[in-house]
């Protein structure tokens, strides 16, 4: 069955909301005609139809996106369906589930801290919790099968978790003996947080620490040391401190059950192509259950509107509507690379090739060798489900694109951050907001 094809238009006049006061039914920005801030409505509307067709067929179940510039709103639509099976279209409150786009929003919250004096980057992590205090580092296997271990060189430092350079591991690795280890950790969507930390610190690491570069569970154990640190649960900070302050008001680790129905629904292809919801519960159970551990690595749901908030924050150098979050020095640290040039590019394949990586967030090295349109200093980072956020201090543009698709299904390869950043830097008129 093709997908109908739905497209919904974003807000026409909407005044600006006040911080705290924002609602997700609200223009999440001041607006502005995009030809005020050199952008091209002509070329902006081509996102809307090239994502009109990719819903049309069935490349994912659609999309909500918005772009912004110079702080000033400049496109929000949706386009597609959020549930097919009940015709609900995809809007521009649709909440996503926004995987390892969370991952940012950790790496602020444990910087703010950083801003009080509480730690150092460079301390240890034992200081905090002592479960990872004398870590250890698979060198292989014996003759049953039993890792084989040697003393790391030094303890992880909060730096290590902030840089994915701690050693650790995640649920990417079926392969190898210590990729199956992290794979199936007896992790259940209602285990403390405490107590996933605590499973983590007991397997060995992948390298010695600050010697490498994985993607893997340091998110989550910055969550940790963040409740650990301020004395209250980490997602009661994450709401008080960040998402409160922020107008975040559709974004948590879980939702209402009368907001169920907002939630949109991953979907994966059939062997024949056609998509089919994703069963994700036992991965991250149901979106209503409030006892479900926040993870910081992937736990957040939230809105196009919310997270364009939080990134434009960022992009404003920590401030938003008159609040600090966090210092421009601390941004500008969190947003220069801090790996070697060539770590992502290793890792991830050709397709990272000039990406880095600071604290919490991918970092444009260059734009010679990107498979996409970008500048130097772009920062952004994606989930694992189709989300994808940047922020361009050269050219003042933040943008957010989100859809749902289980890449596990049998499909073509998805290009949707691609095509989004192409098409968008596309629109450019003048390459900078001109005062």
């Amino acid at each position: 069955m093709r997908l109908n094809l739905i497209v919904l238009t974003g807000w026409l006049v909407l005044a600006s909301a006040q911080s705290g006061a924002h609602d997700a039914s609200q223009s999440p920005l001041p607006q502005a005609k995009p030809e005020t801030v050199g952008v091209s409505s002509a070329r902006l509307a081509r996102l809307t139809t090239h994502f009109a067709h990719e819903a049309e067929i069935q490349a994912a179940a659609g999309y909500v996106m918005m772009v912004a510039r110079d702080g000033k709103l400049v496109y929000a639509n949706a386009v597609g369906q959020q549930d097919i099976e009940h015709h609900v279209p995809m809007s521009l409150t649709t909440r996503f589930r926004i995987a390892s786009m969370t991952k940012p929003i950790t790496s602020v919250a444990i910087l703010m801290l950083y801003e009080q004096g509480k730690f150092h980057l460079d301390d240890p992590i034992s200081r905090f919790l002592p479960e990872f205090a004398h870590p250890k580092v698979f060198i292989g296997l014996d003759a049953n099968n039993n890792f084989l271990t040697d003393s790391a060189h030094r303890e992880i430092t909060i730096r290590d978790l902030l840089t994915h350079s701690s050693g650790l591991g995640y649920v990417f690795d079926p392969k190898t003996p210590l990729g199956r280890a992290y794979g199936t950790l007896e992790i259940t969507p209602a285990t403390e947080l405490a107590e996933v930390v605590q499973k983590i610190a007991a397997l060995p690491l992948y390298f010695h620490p600050g010697e490498d570069w994985r993607y893997s569970f340091s998110d989550d154990v910055l969550g940790r040391l963040v409740e650990v640190i301020a004395g209250v649960p980490f997602d009661q900070f994450l709401a008080t401190e960040i998402f409160r302050p922020l107008g975040m008001n559709s974004t948590g680790f879980y939702v209402a059950p009368s907001e169920k129905a907002q939630v949109a629904t991953v979907y994966k292809h059939t062997p024949e192509g056609t998509l089919t919801p994703s069963d994700l519960s036992r991965l991250v159970g149901d979106v209503t259950d409030a006892h479900r551990w926040p993870s910081g690595g992937g736990g957040l749901l939230s809105t196009a509107g919310d997270y364009l908030r939080f990134a434009q924050m960022l992009a404003n150098g920590g401030t938003f509507e008159g609040h600090e979050y966090l210092s421009p020095a601390t941004v500008a640290l969190m947003t220069q690379n801090q790996v070697p040039d060539d770590a992502m590019h290793k890792y991830w394949g050709a397709d990272s090739i000039g990406l880095g990586y600071g604290l919490g967030v991918g970092v444009q090295l260059d734009g010679r060798h990107s498979l996409h349109a970008s500048y130097a200093g772009d920062f952004s980072w994606g989930g694992v489900w189709g989300t994808h956020w940047v922020a361009s201090p050269k050219t003042g543009l933040v943008a957010v694109c989100l859809t749902q698709i289980d890449r596990s299904g049998n499909t073509a390869p998805q290009r949707t951050e691609t095509d989004f950043l192409n098409l968008m830097y596309a629109s450019l008129i003048r390459e900078q907001v001109a005062h």
